[in-house]
C-alpha cells in the first residue's frame, strides 16, 4: 500500500469514484475548429520549440525553449489588468456551465490548450468550489486529457483570475507518481471514473492534509495534476530556482525554460531534485 501522507481520500489507501452519466458538452472538436482559424488569423501566438527529452532514473522528461511570443505574453498583477475580463473573442470555445467559459490559451505549451475560467472575478489562491470541478471535468472527454491548476504566484500562476488549464498530453512521470515514490509532500488520489462531487471531496481533503487552507477561503501555493485516473495535489515553497520557473505542469515531466542552457542547467542540477526544492520535502 502507498504509504499515507502519500495519498489523501476519504478511504484509507485510494477512493475510487464512481461515475455519473450526464450529457456534457465536450470542448475539442470545437477547439480545433477554432484553434485552426486563430492561426489563419494570426491571434494564436505558440510559445515552444519541439521537445527536447532529457533522461533522468529511466524517466524521459521533455524540455521546451520558449519562442519570442513569450515575451508578447501579459503578466497581469491586479484583477484590473485581466486577459479574461473581457476576454479576446477570438479565443472563445464554448461555454462550461453557467459559471465559466472555455477559451484557448492564447500563448499555448501544447496546442489546443484550453482554459475553464471564471465568468466573473474569482481569486486564483482561492480555495476552488464544486462548481470549478464540474467545469473543469466538461473538458475530460478520454483518458488522454491532463488538467493543471497554480493556485498563485508561488505555484506558478501568471494571472489573479480563477482558471483551470485542460491539454491533451502524455504524462512522463505518470509512472513515479502511481508508484507513490515522489521524494516530496503531495495527495494522491486514484479512481477508475470521473464524478466531480467526490472528486472535490477529494480536493478539500487533500489541503487538510497538507495544511494548504487559511481557514478563511485562502489557500497556501499549490499545484493540481487531474487525469481520469488520480488527482496529485502538490504545495509549492517557491516557483523558481536560479530562473527556472515551475508551475504545475512541470510535475507531469515537462519543462519550459527561455534559453537552452536552461535545459542543459537543470540535467546537471537533477531534475527531480529541482522538482522537490520547489515543492515541500517528506
Amino acid at each position: 500500500m502507498i504509504e499515507k501522507q502519500a495519498v489523501c481520500c476519504s478511504l484509507v489507501g485510494y477512493i475510487r469514484l464512481g461515475f455519473q452519466e450526464k450529457e456534457e458538452l465536450m470542448f475539442w472538436n470545437d477547439a480545433a475548429r477554432v484553434t485552426r482559424q486563430a492561426l489563419v488569423d494570426g491571434y494564436l501566438m505558440p510559445i515552444t520549440t519541439e521537445a527536447e527529452v532529457m533522461t533522468e532514473q529511466n524517466v524521459s522528461y521533455l524540455g521546451y525553449i520558449v519562442t519570442a511570443n513569450a515575451s508578447k505574453k501579459p503578466i497581469a498583477e491586479t484583477p484590473q489588468a485581466n486577459p479574461f475580463l473581457p476576454y479576446e473573442p477570438s479565443m472563445y470555445v464554448a461555454e462550461a456551465g453557467e459559471r465559466h467559459v472555455c477559451l484557448l490559451n492564447k500563448f499555448p505549451v501544447l496546442s489546443p490548450h484550453l482554459l475553464i475560467c471564471s465568468k466573473t472575478f474569482v481569486s486564483q489562491s482561492s480555495r476552488l468550489c464544486k462548481v470549478d470541478f464540474d467545469a473543469w471535468l466538461l473538458g475530460f472527454n478520454d483518458s488522454n486529457v491532463l488538467g493543471f491548476y497554480n493556485s498563485g504566484p508561488l505555484a506558478g500562476a501568471s494571472q489573479p483570475h480563477r482558471h483551470m488549464q485542460v491539454v491533451k498530453a502524455e504524462i512522463p512521470l505518470e509512472s513515479v507518481i502511481n508508484s507513490g515514490s515522489l521524494p516530496f509532500r503531495h495527495c494522491l488520489s486514484l479512481f477508475s471514473e470521473l464524478k466531480s462531487a467526490d472528486l472535490y471531496q477529494c480536493y478539500l481533503n487533500a489541503l487538510d492534509s497538507l495544511a494548504l487552507d487559511d481557514g478563511e477561503g485562502e489557500c497556501l501555493p499549490y499545484n493540481i495534476l487531474l487525469t481520469a485516473r488520480w488527482m496529485l495535489v502538490v504545495p509549492r515553497t517557491v516557483n523558481n530556482i536560479e530562473g527556472v520557473f515551475a508551475n504545475a505542469l512541470n510535475y507531469s515531466g515537462r519543462f519550459l525554460v527561455k534559453r537552452p542552457e536552461q535545459l542543459r542547467w537543470l540535467r546537471q542540477y537533477g531534475i527531480m531534485r529541482y522538482l522537490t526544492e520547489c515543492s515541500v520535502k517528506k
